[in-house]
């Protein structure tokens, strides 16, 4: 055993203008957080240390000489003691020095105690089980790779600026806020040169006071602390949602994760806005994990954390890399339907997961008709669900705010089972009208998923409404001109419908992909309301149309509308 180190710290007085700031900043939430999935406090305070975080000062590590007794020793081993910086952070972040002694020793990992709670909160039998699943193995979907394979083998690899060693620290000490774990930036600087001390080395910081430190979920805390000095070590100003989805998705990895509470309960809460609170870690989590799953697995995650943009273009930029057609909104479009159905044997099976099994998400039930129109409004990247039972056959509209971008989708039930997923297509003003002439047959059960695709803060109006053809001059004013198919997909003996607000000469136009006309109808004057156009399936020229993908466009009194629609045969 090497010789006990005990060594005095160096002090760093902060400007007066800083500690002004500093005192001013947003005290550390305190909420508690336990084992119990209930207990909705904050596992990592990561995102409230970021106040003082951005008072880090530029220093290039390299230029300073590491302070004489400050580090842990050149070759740590077994039983080594030294003073640590233990934080205490209900409220402004301060330290105070504690000896603490390295308990264990991996292949990748210390793990260090504070001296007073050996044998207390923590024991022998909790290090080893530490060391097993840091360095071998997980209780998940890789049973064989541990926490630090896994991490790093999907994130990427800690920093190492200071000590020079590649194993990183996990640091136990007791809390004095209700959290579970940390990790903190100025243990990447040289002590002396930032507003707060360092220990210098790269160290994650665990309660261990509440949880059981050698349990499952403690452990799976330390996988998602890790993946915050990860990520850091790429991206020092990543987005915190991003970066929570990450952490999340690192429990996942161990076999841990959360369960999926509270964001279930109240699904309109925006994606990209991060506020702490524990539906956000599952709203991040469950966005994280269905991206990982749909596309590119451990190849797009660590792009993902290597990427320098932050936010909605670091994800665009991991879906341009690696071939994607599909952008963050097309993504995002099936994944707020994915938590609802939840069924990967849908269709292509991208309206589920393989790794999670998700709870019922709640919705507005509407049973009586016709139903509306009702005025909602959403948050920005977050969707409402809207439940017709009871039901006949009825064309449902939605009306979105005309300076924004949604997506709106149905989803249809049978015997309690999700049978398909429709688009309701939207005009450039965000109005559409979709019929589901099944509804109350073969069909019981209508899903409305109103998905807001934009940036900002807030929440964004629509309104929706069902009708039926004879209905006409019940149509909300909001929804007073359109165009769609009937069905989409349109096959022969179908429809285009259209509805305008007053009689005007009408010209309908299928396009085909490439931009070609392929077949028109056109009527001098059309009586006001809705109007169908029968189709038999074929072009202008009297052949059948190949199935695909083909754009509608209405021009009406100087008006145009356009519709996507798939044809099949």
């Amino acid at each position: 055993m090497k010789a006990t180190r005990m060594t005095n710290r160096k002090s760093f007085q902060i400007p007066l203008f800083i500690c002004c700031f500093l005192f001013l900043a947003p005290a550390v939430v305190t909420t508690g957080w336990a084992d119990d999935p209930a207990a909705y406090g904050p596992r990592c305070i990561r995102d409230q240390l970021k106040v003082y975080e951005s008072m880090a000062q530029p220093v290039d590590p390299g230029d300073y000489q590491m302070s004489d007794g400050m580090t842990p020793p050149p070759d740590p081993g077994l039983g080594d003691s030294w003073d640590w910086y233990i934080w205490h952070l209900a409220g402004y972040p301060t330290a105070t020095l504690e000896s603490c002694t390295i308990r264990g020793v991996g292949d990748n990992v210390y793990v260090v105690v504070e001296d007073s709670r050996w044998n207390v909160h923590v024991n022998q039998e909790d290090v080893d089980l530490i060391l097993e699943h840091f360095d071998n193995s997980s209780v998940g979907p890789y049973p064989t790779q541990g926490i630090w394979d896994l991490n790093t083998s999907h994130f990427g690899f800690p920093p190492d600026p200071l000590d020079n060693d590649p194993r990183i620290y996990i640091l136990y000490y007791d809390f004095d806020v209700s959290s579970d774990g940390f990790f903190w930036i100025y243990d990447q600087y040289p002590d002396g040169t930032q507003p707060f001390a360092s220990n210098e080395c790269e160290v994650i910081y665990l309660s261990c006071a509440v949880s059981d430190p050698g349990g499952d979920y403690l452990t799976a805390v330390a996988a998602h602390e890790f993946e915050h000095m990860i990520h850091h070590n790429y991206d020092t100003n990543e987005s915190s949602w991003v970066d929570e989805g990450c952490a999340e998705l690192a429990m996942w990895l161990y076999g841990n994760p959360d369960n999926i509470v509270g964001f279930n309960s109240v699904p309109d809460n925006n994606l990209s806005v991060w506020n702490g609170t524990f539906s956000d870690y599952i709203k991040t989590y469950l966005w994280t994990l269905y991206f990982f799953e749909r596309y590119g697995g451990q190849v797009a995650i660590n792009n993902l954390v290597q990427q320098p943009g932050n936010g909605i273009p670091g994800y665009e930029a991991v879906l341009d890399a690696m071939g994607y057609t599909e952008n963050f909104a097309d993504v995002f479009s099936d994944w707020v339907v994915a938590n609802y159905v939840d069924d990967e044997t849908l269709l292509d099976g991208r309206f589920g997961y393989s790794g999670e099994s998700l709870p019922v998400f709640t919705s507005i039930l509407r049973s009586s008709y016709p139903a509306g129109p009702y005025n909602a409004a959403v948050q920005h990247w977050a969707a409402d669900y809207v439940k017709f039972i009871n039901g006949e056959p009825l064309g449902l509209l939605f009306n979105g705010l005309d300076s924004s971008t949604f997506a709106a989708r149905v989803v249809t039930y049978s015997g309690g089972l999700a049978t398909g997923v429709q688009d309701l297509p939207l005009d450039e003003n965000q109005d559409g009208l979709l019929d589901f002439e099944d509804f109350g047959g073969s069909v019981d059960q209508l899903v409305l998923v109103a998905a807001n695709l934009t940036s900002g803060t807030g929440s964004v109006t629509y309104s929706y409404a069902t009708t039926t053809p004879a209905d006409v001059a019940d149509l909300p004013a909001a929804a007073s001109s359109w165009l769609t198919a009937a069905p989409n997909p349109l096959r022969p003996g179908g429809a285009l419908r259209f509805q305008t607000p007053r009689d005007v000469s009408v010209q309908v136009e299928l396009y085909d992909a490439a931009g070609r006309r392929v077949w028109s109808w056109a009527r001098e004057e059309v009586s006001a309301g809705i109007q169908e156009i029968p189709w038999d399936g074929r072009a202008s020229s009297g052949a059948l149309l190949a199935p695909g993908y083909y754009f509608a466009r209405m021009r009406a009194g100087g008006l145009t509308k356009t519709s996507g629609v798939v044809v099949i045969n």
